[in-house]
């Protein structure tokens, strides 16, 4: 199962060099081999999730144990290891990037001739940087992978996208490889300061190991009476730089609506459904699990982004008239909802959290693709331009209302297992921040209600329908193909499933979660001793409060 999970993250790659090394490949000839690419890496990460042990804590299918505790030995001196394992945290993230991956070849079928073997080469090399991250175990490999991200999608925006497409490339590439800088060396001093203060004093870029040693070591220095002198305040700042503008936590988020209009369908479905996920699952990953005193501290300004980030992600989609920018800024929104839940710090939040990202992946690259179906008929996302497609395509009008559906959290859906215990956990650590974010859920099934009023039903509406004076009509638009409904079925199957059965993801997730939970209280734990013990003659209300706050920790 090691050696399959290094074949899983390294397959897609395989299929796009057989592409841009095979001369004279045509269009029907490299959509064939990409597809077969991405169905084998999905076979691959099901076979994963089905060996995968729900109970078992700790990285499973680690590559090359024989080689140390996690990894094959890349360098000997910095110990950097090729390390690769899945966790609660990481297996469904790894699992949905095979299956929307399958989604975006599906969708570019008949959008894509020019260049096309190399369109499909930069997507399948996308799909290698995403597994590689999120089952990389050692941080400098888990770095590398995030950096090899940026290069597919900079391409595929730049290359084949919209009108602005070169402009929209570049504001990605800078803001993220921006941001990614501040947060390599927020990870450089995390293992600085371990390595400092390990008994061994041995220098690791082990992630679990790091986990770890940052939640037990006794480091006197992290410990403060106001905790905004500690240093985890400040190595916190320099990861969230990175990981905020990836999710996009407001407001950083100014790149991410151009860069969705001007991508293609597929970039926009890998963008929204998992490249924007590396950011929330950077935050729980290290923010969360190395530097919890950083989030305790922080909160107030966090849970502001985050909620401002809902309701103003609603609010201007509300306001847009694109289909495809009204989808983009619902992610704002509904990102927002997914730090909230981690913001939370208990195991109810925490699971939201994490299942909301999967739901949200899903979701919203049902919706980009549908958006596509449109666009490559009708060369228009604008809801004035087009209006009731139930009489023209009546099975992707159900698509359409079925995935607003679950983005929009209606119960017996996928949307509602994910948000509602984001908003349970909230509520328990901030009752004011759970109440607004509440706001932009309410705003969320508007704005999609609104959208689905518009372009589903009513009388038929089409670009250039009206007949003109010589009495021809328009050119009806061909009917839904077997590759738009085979991108578009198991995306509605997956959503139905979650919002019915969640147990068996919960089931994965909950153990990584508790993990993660429990590190966060033992260190605030910690912190309030401190905190006690330094205060000269604490008064009977202070201490009061301070065995509240242990106890509800707890």
């Amino acid at each position: 199962m090691a050696t399959l999970l290094a074949v899983t993250v390294f397959l897609p790659l395989i299929g796009a060099l057989v592409l841009v090394l095979t001369p004279g490949l045509d269009k029907a000839s490299s959509r064939r081999i990409a597809l077969g690419a991405s169905l084998a890496t999905f076979g691959a990460c099901l076979v994963l999730l089905a060996g995968f042990e729900p109970a078992v804590t700790t990285p499973q299918f680690a590559y090359g144990p024989d080689a140390g505790p996690y990894g094959l030995s890349w360098l000997s001196r910095p110990d950097v290891r090729f390390a690769l394992g899945l966790d609660g945290l990481s297996i469904w993230l790894f699992v949905l990037t095979g299956v929307l991956m399958i989604t975006a070849v599906l969708s570019s079928w008949e959008s894509i001739s020019d260049r096309a073997p190399m369109y499909y080469a930069f997507l399948l090399a996308l799909e290698t940087g995403l597994l590689g991250l999120f089952g990389a175990l050692d941080v400098v490999l888990f770095y590398i992978f995030f950096e090899f991200t940026l290069i597919p999608l900079f391409f595929l925006i730049g290359l084949w996208g919209g009108p602005e497409r070169q402009r929209a490339s570049i504001y990605f590439f800078l803001y993220t490889l921006a941001g990614s800088l501040l947060t390599l060396l927020g990870v450089i001093a995390l293992v600085v300061v371990h390595m400092q203060y390990s008994p061994d004093h041995r220098l690791t870029f082990s992630i679990p190991e790091l986990t770890r040693g940052l939640a037990t070591l006794p480091w006197p220095a992290w410990y403060q009476v106001d905790s905004w002198t500690s240093p985890q305040v400040f190595i916190f700042l320099l990861l969230l730089a990175g990981f905020a503008v990836k999710v996009p936590l407001f407001p950083f988020h100014t790149w991410l609506p151009l860069a969705h209009v001007e991508a293609p369908t597929a970039g926009s479905i890998v963008l929204a459904g998992v490249l924007l996920k590396v950011g929330s699952y950077g935050l729980i990953r290290f923010n969360m699990a190395m530097t919890p005193l950083g989030a305790a501290a922080l909160f107030p300004l966090l849970a502001t982004m985050a909620v401002v980030g809902i309701i103003y992600g609603a609010l201007a989609a509300l306001a847009q008239t694109d289909m495809k920018r009204l989808v983009a800024y619902s992610s704002v929104s509904h990102m927002g909802f997914i730090v909230l839940g981690m913001l939370a710090m208990n195991d109810t939040g925490m699971n939201g959290s994490i299942i909301q990202m999967v739901n949200h992946g899903l979701t919203t690259g049902a919706l980009f693709a549908c958006v596509g179906v449109l666009y490559d008929r009708y060369h228009t996302r604008e809801m004035n331009a087009i209006g009731g497609i139930w009489n023209r395509f009546p099975l992707l009008a159900f698509f359409f209302v079925f995935s607003s559906m679950g983005a929009a959290a209606l119960p017996g859906l996928n949307g509602f297992v994910g948000e509602f215990p984001i908003l349970v956990g909230m509520f328990a650590e901030s009752w004011v921040a759970a109440s607004l974010a509440t706001i932009g859920m309410i705003l969320g099934a508007f704005y999609l209600l609104l959208m689905i009023r518009r372009v589903v039903f009513g009388p038929l509406v089409e670009p250039g329908s009206h007949d003109d004076h010589e009495g021809h009509g328009h050119e009806e638009p061909r009917p839904l193909g077997w590759y738009e409904i085979a991108a578009l079925a198991p995306l509605a199957a997956l959503i139905l499933y979650i919002g019915l059965f969640p147990e068996p993801f919960f089931s994965r997730i909950r153990p990584a979660a508790a993990d993660i939970v429990q590190i966060m209280n033992l260190e605030r734990d910690a912190n309030a001793r401190a905190i006690a013990a330094k205060a000269p003659i604490a008064p009977e209300p202070i201490e009061a409060s301070v065995s509240m706050r242990t106890l509800e920790s707890r």
